[in-house]
């Protein structure tokens, strides 16, 4: 059962000492943790209104929807706790909120009936008057972020450019709802970054955030991409391979039967349809049984045996709000490695990315949109999904709210040539 969350509670204020598949909804489906097209995970909660990196007046609501397993929700804004509410026999509701003007941080928290945390989701607003403004709105404050780190600002319309510095050092500029690029050379301790808006040559704005940034790991050539290509090209995208998203049932999302071990792993859909992950999904199994046969293989994928490859799939399938899916997948079992720099994509590649309204997808990389400078403005994707009525080709562009994709929650995966997978068992 779906329970969509408005929560009604006494407003929270703050004083002046306090800091505050494809589509954007959410779905509860009980069997499996698909991105992308209206999904929830049974132990989540997430905040749908407001987006991340919106602009909001003092007073506003803060609606939710929560998985099954959530029996208890509780509110903070700053780290400064409203009233616990239980969520199991509630329908309709809302958080209601009032806050200073500035840069706040909300968080709803989900807790199941023995009393555990079991998640958690946090957006970051802007409270504004009529004085100029600027929010960092990715990374968050606080996060461990993958070299090179990609950031994502929001500014009030008086701001023409806006800075970044990392403890005093200056990293580039980046316009208003756009984002900078930035390769750290020390890495693994915590920096202070710094937005700066400009009006011209007057400073108007600040922002700070806190950041640990992560190494990066170099990515190899794989054979891989070349055989997901080809076989991209046995679906057609005259719509007879529909995008389907069922609300109950055990299908897997799979458009054909897969096999894995001699045995019936996964049923196809006698229709064709699929989601996005159960797409992606089949042509990496289809995938695999030309890379085994071209090694000269023993027909199993690095070792994994039959029931274990319901936990890779359930990686693959993504595990929590946010996850990294197929990252978590190939690299847990020893196949693969996530991309750091983009500059290292290549058609075939698989990618889990997230936009700043929470919803995400699962797709195969193909190319990336640039602008009139050559500069990474977005990416073309293949998958499944209802905007392309079923199996197509679809672009999307990174920005800094709404349903823009957030450049930190965009994960690059590549399978690996079978010799250079390790060992995982």
């Amino acid at each position: 059962m779906r329970r969509a969350l408005v929560l009604l509670l006494p407003a929270l204020s703050l004083s002046a000492g306090l800091s505050a598949c494809e589509e954007p909804s959410v779905k509860h489906n009980k069997r499996h943790k698909a991105p992308g097209e209206d999904f929830q995970f049974d132990h989540s909660v997430h905040i749908t209104s407001p987006t991340n990196g919106e602009t909001v007046d003092g007073a506003f609501v803060v609606t939710f929807e929560a998985g099954a397993d959530v029996a208890l929700v509780r509110l903070s804004v700053d780290n400064t706790r409203a009233d616990s509410v239980d969520v199991t026999n509630v329908d309709d509701g809302r958080f209601a909120v009032t806050a200073d003007v500035g840069r706040h941080a909300v968080r709803v928290e989900g807790v199941d009936a023995d009393g555990a945390l079991v998640s958690e989701h946090q957006i970051t607003l802007r409270v504004a008057d009529d004085q100029p403004w600027v929010t960092i709105t990715s990374p968050s404050d606080g996060d461990t972020t993958p070299n090179p780190v990609r950031f994502t600002v929001s500014a009030s319309d008086d701001v023409d450019s806006v800075e970044f510095l990392a403890d005093g050092w200056s990293l580039g500029t980046a316009e208003p709802g756009g984002w900078l690029t930035y390769e750290f050379a020390g890495t693994g301790f915590e920096r202070e970054v710094e937005a700066r808006a400009w009006d011209g040559d007057t400073l108007v704005a600040t922002d700070t955030i806190t950041l640990t940034v992560d190494a990066s790991s170099n990515t190899t050539e794989s054979v891989f991409n070349d055989h997901v290509l080809a076989l991209m090209d046995d679906y057609p995208t005259d719509g007879s391979y529909a995008y389907w998203w069922p609300t109950s049932g055990d299908w897997a999302g799979n458009p054909s039967d897969l096999y894995y071990l001699d045995r019936l792993f996964a049923a196809g859909d006698p229709e064709h349809r699929s989601f996005c992950v159960g797409l992606t999904f089949e042509v990496f199994m289809r995938a695999i049984v030309e890379v085994d046969q071209e090694w000269g293989g023993d027909g199993s994928i690095n070792g994994i045996s039959f029931d274990e490859l319901y936990e890779f799939r359930t990686d693959w399938y993504v595990r929590d709000l946010y996850g990294a899916g197929v990252v978590d997948a190939v690299e847990t079992y020893g196949i693969g490695q996530r991309v750091h720099d983009w500059d290292d994509a290549r058609p075939g590649d698989y990618v889990q990315f997230w936009r700043h309204s929470g919803s995400g997808h699962n797709v195969v990389f193909v190319d990336w949109e640039r602008d009139s400078s050559d500069a990474i403005i977005g990416f073309t994707y293949w998958s499944t999904q209802g905007s392309t009525d079923g199996v197509g080709y679809n672009d999307e562009y990174f920005g800094s709210s709404g349903s823009r994709v957030d450049p930190n929650l965009f994960f690059l995966a590549r399978v690996q040539s079978p010799d250079d997978w390790q060992p995982w068992q």
